[in-house]
């Protein structure tokens, strides 16, 4: 009887004991940051809310994969990353893709000047400052996310700013 208890406790060891209901309330905390990311992968309201559904699912499914509820931010971040780079691979086998891409162009007169830019960025840039300056994690956390050195982060926030400075230059008449 001993033995069956232990085998259970180690079974479990390592996995976090959140709730279903923590769950619901972390998503309901961070679910602007998690479309914003999503968005920020697929530049389609329509294809990041199918992510975001998409990864809420499948984060509720494997819920007892995560170790650590402090994590549940990255976590969930790279479930969303994950499933908006699925959603994009499966849009680029579409016929005439491209058509459909130069319409979601953000426009000038935006009030949102800055997300467009940030919106314009190539990707890489772009998801290393939505997750640092939109979402707030650490580089340590980007560097799992998006499973690269911290160095490359580092680098890829670095440049991204740099571009974002430029293209604001550009929009401001050089001010």
């Amino acid at each position: 009887m001993h033995e069956k208890k232990r085998k259970k406790e180690k079974a479990t060891e390592g996995r976090c004991d959140m709730r279903r209901i923590e769950f619901c309330e972390y998503i309901t905390a961070y679910k602007k940051q998690l479309y914003t990311v999503a968005y920020a992968i697929l530049k389609n309201e329509a294809d990041a809310e199918d992510a975001v559904c998409n990864a809420i699912q499948k984060g509720y499914e494997h819920l007892e994969q995560l170790r650590n509820p402090q994590k549940f931010k990255p976590w969930m971040i790279t479930i969303i990353k994950n499933e908006a780079l699925q959603i994009k691979r499966k849009r680029l086998e579409l016929p005439g893709n491209e058509q459909v891409e130069a319409m979601l162009e953000p426009t000038q007169d935006s009030p949102h000047e800055l997300w467009d830019v940030v919106q314009a960025l190539p990707e890489e840039y772009r998801l290393a400052i939505v997750l640092f300056y939109y979402n707030d994690l650490s580089i340590r956390d980007i560097s799992k996310v998006l499973d690269i050195p911290i160095g490359t982060v580092k680098s890829r926030l670095n440049r991204g700013r740099e571009l974002l400075r430029q293209a604001l230059e550009k929009t401001d008449g050089g001010r």
